[in-house]
């Protein structure tokens, strides 16, 4: 049974999201890092940051790989849908997360990773409605099997769930790339802003660490 067409729409959510950052994230941009430029503490957050965004980008483009041109049509549970009911959610999180370090702020990427999981939770939860109501029992017990948002990397399905192939959906594909180079975007605009508070052009009024 196909899902109505509001049951799945992260393409649609993941761009509100971008679209309300800017006003939560609005005070950051009178702020500036507690770790002085150049030193190894702030270049080990912008690494771990980066690496945490490239981590995004690969995780979504891998579960785009599988529910790509399915997700409509039945009840995908293979691939990163083995660990957790929400990867595309969950690695947008971390994406977010790798975004506030390369800021060079632990408690920016806190709460950018705590931001993101309670939107995509709660997104998450209407959702697990809908699904509920189109698969029934198949639905209940992939729920009960797998975290709907932090992955659990033992797999246990009590032998309830059927592999399937990876389908290979380019524009899918092509729509979860563009989405997630918004990523990409966001560090671009933390060094702009770092050099125009470098050039005096933003004046920081106070540090996050």
């Amino acid at each position: 049974m196909p899902l109505s067409p509001t049951a799945f729409q992260q393409g649609r959510r993941m761009r509100f999201l971008w679209l309300i950052a800017p006003v939560v994230l609005a005070p950051a941009l009178l702020a500036e890092s507690g770790w002085p430029q150049g030193s190894t503490s702030r270049e080990m957050l912008e690494f771990v940051g980066t690496v945490l965004v490239l981590i995004c980008i690969g995780g979504r483009c891998w579960a785009s790989l599988y529910v790509g041109g399915r997700k409509n049509c039945e009840l995908v549970t293979t691939g990163p849908y083995a660990y957790t009911r929400n990867p595309l959610y969950f690695f947008s999180a971390l994406g977010l997360a790798g975004v506030g370090l390369t800021f060079g702020s632990l408690i920016l990427s806190a709460f950018l990773f705590a931001f993101t999981w309670l939107v995509f939770s709660y997104v998450g939860t209407r959702e697990a409605v809908a699904l509920d109501a189109i698969f029934g029992e198949a639905f209940r017990r992939y729920r009960r099997s797998v975290p709907a948002f932090f992955p659990r990397l033992r797999r246990d399905y009590d032998g309830i769930l059927d592999p399937s192939s990876v389908t290979f959906d380019s524009v899918a594909l092509k729509r979860t790339a563009i989405d997630s180079s918004y990523f990409l975007v966001a560090i671009l605009a933390v060094e702009l802003l770092g050099w125009l508070q470098s050039a005096r052009l933003v004046t920081p009024i106070f540090r996050l660490l």
